[in-house]
């Protein structure tokens, strides 16, 4: 093959890393909406690398208020979502009613954070 050939084919492989992955489904955000009365809170699992768990962070708002990012992972699978379900479980305790209309199926386990 010419030298020329190589290069080519190089440029294209290199454009296809590079392209791709951004082209990929992303792993779908949740949330949970609790309310008591007239209070509401907002629990969002998001991910931030296209199909991955990991980077995640566990975002919360009250009623209007801005959000803020509760917790962060670089690695751990499940500690997102491990966090958010503590942070659940307490605001049902509380009497809060606590539901997600796009929880995914495929999470991972619970209980190891």
């Amino acid at each position: 093959m010419p030298p020329a050939c190589h290069l080519s084919l190089a440029r294209f492989w290199l454009w296809a890393l590079l392209i791709l992955p951004g082209v990929s489904t992303a792993q779908p955000n949740y949330d949970y909406t609790c309310q008591l009365g007239e209070t509401t809170r907002l629990i969002e699992v998001a991910y931030l690398v296209p199909e991955q768990t990991v980077p995640c962070e566990v975002r919360y708002q009250k009623n209007d208020e801005p959000g803020l990012v509760l917790w962060r992972a670089n690695n751990q699978t499940g500690f997102c979502e491990n966090k958010a379900q503590k942070l659940i479980r307490e605001h049902e305790a509380l009497g809060f009613t606590c539901h997600s209309d796009n929880r995914p199926d495929n999470l991972p386990e619970f209980g190891r954070f």
